[in-house]
């Protein structure tokens, strides 16, 4: 079962891995603020219909051409085609990520029928997909948020209406904005990562031990407004 944080709010699944958290895995979360009705409307055309309402799948916002297929690529045939006009490639210049959305059933069990979704991505955040995603709903605001589980090292948070950048912040890598930013998304305190502010130093830095986990929903609960003054 999803579990959630103290905001209502879905708090991120870990990807499984040994390590616990999978550092080319990022966490996305995206919130419609509008009419009654509007951000069901806007997660039904982008869903993953194979896992319902709470995925998402990014060939329903920007489409892939039909004649393209998603096929195993050999240097030869890239060669052939142009790197532009096969699938990774395309996908890295039209969605800014090579692989379409992660765990679309865990997000989909996550949804709990209101204004906000969790999904997963590999590789990348998506806010250029969630700008043009801004169109479907042209009435509506979005904020949309993004942490890669390397924390500290690449977020962002951006408010999006009718396909206009409203306002964003793309934290500098290893940046105390960073650091708190990747906290709030990532549903974690600094001592998950055995992390610890440092004065002297500006930002956080890694401690020798770890020290006890907190619960979920001491941090995330606002997944970027409040850095970005929603």
């Amino acid at each position: 079962q999803p579990q959630h944080s103290g905001a209502g709010y879905p708090a991120p699944l870990c990807c499984g891995c040994r390590k616990g958290k999978c550092m080319a895995e990022y966490v996305n979360y995206l919130r419609v603020f509008g009419a009654p009705g509007a951000a069901r409307a806007l997660f039904g055309a982008i869903q993953d219909d194979t896992a319902g309402l709470g995925s998402v799948d990014l060939n329903r916002i920007t489409p892939m051409p039909v004649w393209m297929r998603e096929e195993p690529l050999s240097a030869g045939t890239v060669r052939r085609q142009g790197g532009e006009n096969c699938w990774l490639d395309w996908r890295q210049a039209n969605w800014g990520t090579r692989w379409n959305t992660l765990k679309a059933q865990a997000s989909a069990a996550a949804y709990d029928g209101g204004d906000t979704i969790l999904f997963y991505t590999q590789d990348a955040g998506v806010p250029v997909l969630m700008q043009h995603a801004s169109r479907l709903c042209p009435d509506a605001a979005l904020l949309y948020a993004w942490a890669s589980r390397d924390v500290g090292m690449d977020c962002g948070a951006a408010r999006y209406r009718d396909g206009e950048i409203l306002a964003q912040i793309c934290p500098r890598p290893a940046s105390r904005q960073a650091y708190e930013l990747s906290f709030d998304i990532l549903r974690e305190p600094p001592e998950a990562f055995g992390l610890r502010y440092d004065p002297d130093a500006g930002t956080y830095v890694y401690e020798a031990e770890q020290k006890p986990k907190k619960e979920n929903g001491e941090y995330g609960n606002h997944f970027g407004q409040d850095h970005i003054g929603v």
